[in-house]
């Protein structure tokens, strides 16, 4: 185990956080659209299929993408599940298959009728005197669950695709969605003006729980909440206002094997 300085994790940021990372990323998809409402809505589901073959993930949301077309907020705000099931007949993505991108866009759709954005939506459970994001995480996904097709249950491919804290689920592509969201660019689009940088929490994919262990930021083996908890933590002491930024350093390092 090393330890490493602030120093040496700005470099690292400097060099991985430009504009050049968006082409190669899912960050790709909200970044094709101007409007809060699409950007929102094409960021949480690009970030919650965000899992596998990172070439396999940008061909699945091109898919995504091509039926959500121009107006992501409208073709989600006017979803009907027995109308437009058609456009998703057969649908699978690893875990994930047709039943559950229903599930998912219904659940969305019956949000957005109700508050003008999903940050409007994140908000109603989100206080600023949290110590961090947690508690507004696990009340938006309370939400979102609490919303699918009546006579429908969670289902275990739904729950993995939107998984809760309140589990110990390290919830990566949530923490994905989230720093999309509120950060400032050039790869995050800071859309949401309502919840501070610094409550936000690192997404822990396999990269980030690596290297961060070599790096001394944390020794917790299992890859959960309490694990980004603890690594975004430690970040504090080199931003405290902004520690998520040190993804992009952390993340870069472990794909192109510096450490």
């Amino acid at each position: 185990m090393e330890k490493i300085n602030k120093s040496e994790l700005d470099k690292l940021v400097k060099k991985f956080e430009t504009p050049d990372f968006i082409k190669d990323d899912p960050v790709q998809f909200p970044h094709m659209y101007e409007k809060k409402q699409d950007i929102e809505i094409s960021g949480f589901i690009s970030s919650a299929f965000a899992y596998g073959n990172r070439k396999k993930i940008i061909e699945n949301l091109g898919c995504i993408h091509k039926l959500l077309n121009k107006n992501p907020h409208e073709f989600v705000l006017n979803f009907d599940i027995d109308r437009d099931r058609v456009f998703f007949r057969g649908f699978c993505y690893r875990f994930t298959g047709e039943r559950d991108i229903l599930c998912l866009i219904y659940s969305l759709s019956r949000l957005l009728r109700k508050y003008d954005s999903l940050e409007d939506a994140f908000l109603q459970g989100f206080s600023k005197e949290d110590r961090d994001i947690k508690n507004g995480l696990v009340n938006f996904v309370n939400l979102l669950r609490s919303n699918i097709p009546c006579g429908e249950t969670c289902s275990q491919s739904f729950s993995h695709l939107v998984p809760s804290p309140a589990n110990g689920s390290a919830c990566k592509r949530l923490n994905l969605f989230l720093k999309w969201m509120v950060r400032h660019g050039p790869v995050d689009l800071n859309v949401w003006k309502g919840i501070p940088a610094n409550k936000l929490i690192i997404p822990l994919d396999v990269h980030v729980s690596r290297v961060s262990v070599l790096l001394g930021l944390t020794e917790r083996k299992s890859n959960d909440w309490k694990k980004a908890e603890e690594i975004t933590e430690k970040l504090k002491q080199f931003d405290a206002d902004d520690p998520v930024k040190y993804d992009f350093a952390i993340f870069g390092a472990g794909i192109e094997k510096l450490y």
